[in-house]
């Protein structure tokens, strides 16, 4: 009786490659940017066919849409998460919002890089990513309309109140994981600096004859 025949290197089936090529490719881009990533690359470090890659994604866009669905799905559990320990006070709960953005761009850089990168580098109309991305983004529109609905924010159309909030700590989450601001990029101090901007963010988001302070320094 002859013995099986061992499988070639690059025959191997693995269990769950979809997954296994996000995983890596997160992996990848903590030390590579978006540009040098390649499915071929990635096949070869988990041991498969070079063209097994591609019967998940067709293209490195697609993978990175991948990447990115993974990351909010990731950001709105942390969202979720601060949101629910910051209580009942809208305000609170907005601010929590803003500093689960900075915190998770400092503790997971990758996934925020691929999450926001330029349009042309992601397959924007993937229906898991649009899906992932607009459940993120709700967390934060729930939040500016409990805060409208009681007269602790300014009225208006909440687009762009969320646009306030987002772009200001976009700007800051950016600077931190560019290493633009030194010391703050340890999660500890990007907490309090998010906290800080997120205070005085909220103090144009109030409304003009009730203007509370927000920018306190809370203690760690």
């Amino acid at each position: 009786m002859s013995s099986p025949k061992k499988k070639r290197r690059g025959t191997y089936h693995h269990g769950d490659l979809r997954q296994a090529l996000v995983d890596a490719a997160l992996r990848a881009l903590e030390d590579q940017r978006v540009e040098d990533l390649s499915l071929r690359a990635l096949g070869r470090e988990l041991g498969v066919s070079p063209r097994a890659p591609y019967r998940h994604f067709e293209t490195k866009e697609e993978l990175l849409a991948a990447v990115a669905v993974e990351g909010f799905r990731a950001f709105g559990a942390l969202m979720t998460q601060r949101v629910a320990a910051a209580g009942a006070d809208p305000i609170a709960r907005l601010r929590a919002v803003a500093e689960a953005y900075v915190l998770f761009a400092v503790e997971r850089p990758a996934a925020f890089r691929v999450m926001y990168a330029p349009y042309a580098t992601v397959n924007e109309s993937a229906p898991d990513l649009l899906r992932a991305r607009a459940e993120g983004h709700q967390v934060t529109m729930d939040a500016l309309a409990e805060g409208q609905a009681a007269g602790l924010l300014r009225e208006g159309d909440p687009m762009q109140l969320a646009l306030v909030l987002w772009s200001s700590m976009h700007g800051l989450a950016v600077l931190l994981t560019q290493g633009q601001l030194g010391r703050f990029d340890r999660p500890v101090e990007a907490a309090k600096l998010a906290w800080l901007v997120s205070g005085l963010v909220m103090e144009g988001l109030l409304p003009r004859p009730d203007r509370r302070p927000c920018a306190e320094t809370r203690s760690s």
